[in-house]
């Protein structure tokens, strides 16, 4: 496993690439932003080829589950009982005659159905893959997953897809780990997502004097169940005493009601959610940014990477386990303090964090950490994986009958 990139290759000629991406045309997605830039970048040297699901999929935004009707409903669950994922039926139609002519490949998860197809034909084919994976699909997860049918399906799915590829891309040490475990033969590149520039307006990198008795805190992004429950980390705070007020300011959704359930005394602030280019513009509004962790620790939260753009210190809200991807991203960059709820002396840290007279250099983002940068690194790993691609070591046996 690496998380250093290889050179590019040294021929001129132009290779053909297909690059297989369920979401590619979806720029509100972490999977959609990695695709496109990945693209413009694999493009300065390949003839790319795109298989993605349509743009005007994505014209309407889902509602939450509890706001949709009950037909949807039971038909999206019967979908995640027997379907590898919700875009299957899609896959199915575009890939099942597909006859790729390309030279090499790179397939981006999730969807998964998408990528299960595309590889087992480049795999019949001859054709070399890199698969760039996001979350991680089923073999390589530690919690006990559904007794369903798509469980069983998924698992005998993707088996082959790492047993024939010729590398793969992950976002966290944590996710290479376990893969590497599973399948040695397997080379593994380690790079989260990069960063879209922001431009900091000058009246935000001079932001008024704090009032060190208020504490005014802002997450960005939805507020779901994968996510690690704000209300202890606050409560921690609150009960350290060294704050007058406490602010929660939130800029998205609540499906879960998690702000119902913050302590008495902390004031929640509601917003919609804001374009990016606003957030950095009114960030110094705020002492702080919060960036809550995973339930599953070995995940990143995808938005921990643009919150490098903002110009005011940021505090990682973790579950407190040992072994944490978002502790380790906060740990190695600057402004960053990993905030576990009921971590020793909470109160204290993130005060002398935050009392810190941070500079606009020490909280800039590193420039190694831009798209600009992170799609030549993954883009060089992928030619060097299909440029010398060998035959993959033997991998155990497909699993037979029942799957778990």
């Amino acid at each position: 496993m690496t998380t250093a990139s290889p050179a590019p290759p040294k021929s001129d000629s132009r290779g053909r690439l297909v690059v297989v991406s369920g979401l590619a045309h979806n720029s509100m997605t972490p999977r959609g932003q990695r695709t496109q830039h990945l693209v413009e970048e694999l493009g300065k040297r390949w003839d790319i080829e795109l298989v993605a699901l349509p743009s005007q999929t994505f014209s309407q935004r889902d509602a939450p589950v509890s706001r949709q009707p009950f037909l949807r409903r039971a038909v999206g669950s019967l979908m995640r009982s027997l379907a590898l994922d919700r875009w299957e039926p899609w896959a199915v139609r575009r890939l099942r005659r597909w006859q790729p002519e390309v030279d090499a490949a790179l397939l981006v998860g999730y969807p998964w159905s998408p990528v299960t197809r595309a590889a087992r034909r480049l795999d019949r084919l001859g054709i070399p893959y890199v698969v760039d994976a996001g979350d991680p699909w089923v073999l390589t997860e530690a919690v006990a997953l559904p007794r369903t049918i798509a469980t069983w399906r998924s698992k005998r799915a993707e088996l082959p897809i790492w047993r024939a590829a010729a590398g793969a891309v992950v976002t966290t040490r944590q996710q290479g780990d376990r893969l590497q475990r599973k399948f040695p033969h397997l080379r593994i590149l380690v790079r989260p997502n990069g960063y879209v520039p922001t431009p900091v307006p000058a009246a935000a990198e001079k932001p008024l004097p704090r009032d060190p008795t208020s504490l005014t805190l802002a997450h960005f992004g939805t507020l779901s169940n994968i996510r690690v429950d704000v209300g202890p980390f606050l409560a921690d705070l609150q009960r350290s005493g060294r704050w007058r007020t406490i602010t929660f300011a939130q800029f998205g959704d609540d499906y879960v009601g998690m702000l119902m359930r913050v302590p008495k005394g902390i004031r929640v602030d509601r917003h919609p959610p804001r374009p990016w280019e606003e957030i950095v513009a009114r960030a110094s509004d705020f002492d702080a940014a919060v960036v809550l962790g995973n339930q599953r620790g070995y995940l990143l939260p995808s938005k921990a990477v643009q919150y490098l753009t903002l110009p005011i210190p940021r505090l990682a809200v973790t579950g407190g386990e040992p072994d944490d991807a978002l502790a380790d991203y906060a740990e190695a960059h600057r402004g960053w303090i990993v905030a576990a709820a009921g971590a020793p002396e909470l109160g204290r840290r993130v005060w002398e964090h935050l009392e810190r007279d941070w500079s606009a250099a020490e909280l800039s983002p590193p420039a190694a950490e831009s798209w600009l940068n992170v799609a030549v690194q993954v883009a060089a790993f992928v030619e060097d994986c299909v440029g010398a691609a060998e035959p993959a070591a033997q991998e155990p046996p497909m699993p037979a009958g029942r799957a778990w």
